[in-house]
């Protein structure tokens, strides 16, 4: 019945007729401006100003916000200055720009710190070995942080500067002993300092793939893989060179190629202990590792052998590093280039 109602109603509109209008128009005003027609409009990207600021005040400008509240506007700011430096234009200088830039590695916003190792890289790597040590000690402070994240950030720095300044980083000081400690300690490989007491159990170190398995578990392998990379820039062999007269000459009377070429030395500096001392040579190196990390590191690749997938196939990566980093050692231990294994002392 509604259908049929419908149907008749929409028969009867055919047969009206629209009602007209009959008359003149009302008068427009006398002010009455016409808006009926269209225009263009044009768009400029960029104002064009003569008071406009030049490229080097809109550098130091976003080189300012990096230090802003807002994570977008740091991340922002760094992505400006990174498309700067990939074209080699940087007014204030590495020293600034890494005074500023470098308390990022433990922000808060990933999208922050990930802008932040590109710029990094954007970086030309002459200008990197002068600043090594103080790149090293924020990517220590990033490798120890509380936050996990933040923790596989700071092997990304880790691995940008082994890239770009390995030989100077374990060269520096307070580059190779403080770093082992970092790796050993997010490792979970200390070294027993109290003797346990009989019948007692004692401090020992967990496991260190019980620590967030779940969701961080394959930190654990990456951070034996970064290990490796630096154990193998601290034991690498010197490129033989053989001189000639004229080059043992020339030597001796060259300007140095490195920065704080006699630091070592500790003529002009307070004395520095053994964490913060220079280990410029290969065989000083090997000393304090024997000395200090060999056999926690031992134990730890050990274990990680033992667990298998990508933790075990790390762990035979970096045992490769220490046979031919440590093979030609030998001291109060030596380590057997055959067996992967530690043998006694050898006084």
């Amino acid at each position: 019945m509604g259908s049929s109602t419908k149907k008749k109603k929409e028969k009867k509109k055919d047969f009206q007729k629209p009602k007209l209008k009959v008359g003149k128009a009302k008068a427009k005003p006398d002010n009455f401006t016409d808006t009926s027609f269209k225009s263009k409009a044009i768009v400029l990207q960029k104002q064009l100003n003569e008071d406009a600021p030049d490229l080097d005040d809109r550098f130091k400008h976003h080189l300012s916000l990096v230090l802003s509240r807002s994570d977008t506007q740091r991340r922002d700011a760094l992505a400006y200055l990174a498309g700067q430096l990939s074209t080699s234009y940087n007014p204030v200088g590495t020293p600034t720009l890494l005074s500023k830039v470098l308390v990022l590695m433990t922000d808060s916003s990933g999208p922050v710190r990930s802008q932040l190792l590109k710029l990094l890289k954007a970086i030309p790597a002459p200008e990197v070995p002068p600043h090594v040590e103080q790149i090293m000690r924020y990517i220590r402070g990033s490798m120890t942080h509380i936050s996990q994240e933040i923790k596989d950030d700071g092997l990304n720095y880790m691995e940008w500067i082994l890239d770009v300044a390995g030989d100077e980083v374990v060269e520096s000081a307070g580059c190779w002993v403080k770093p082992l400690k970092d790796f050993t300690s997010i490792l979970g490989w200390t070294v027993k300092t109290v003797a346990p007491t009989p019948g007692k159990g004692g401090w020992t170190s967990a496991p260190r793939t019980t620590f967030g398995a779940k969701k961080y578990g394959a930190s654990y392998p990456r951070q034996m893989a970064v290990l490796a990379s630096f154990l193998e820039h601290g034991f690498r062999k010197p490129d033989p060179t053989p001189w000639s007269a004229a080059q043992w000459v020339g030597n001796f009377t060259q300007l140095p190629t490195t920065p704080d070429p006699y630091g070592y030395l500790g003529l002009f500096a307070p004395p520095r202990d053994e964490d913060g001392r220079m280990y410029r040579d290969r065989e000083d190196r090997q000393a304090v590792f024997s000395r200090r990390f060999a056999e926690a590191i031992r134990r730890g690749v050990d274990d990680a052998k033992k667990e298998g997938g990508m933790a075990g196939r790390s762990a035979a990566q970096l045992d490769k590093v220490l046979r031919d980093g440590m093979g030609d050692y030998e001291d109060t231990k030596r380590y057997d280039s055959e067996e992967g294994l530690w043998s006694g002392y050898i006084m």
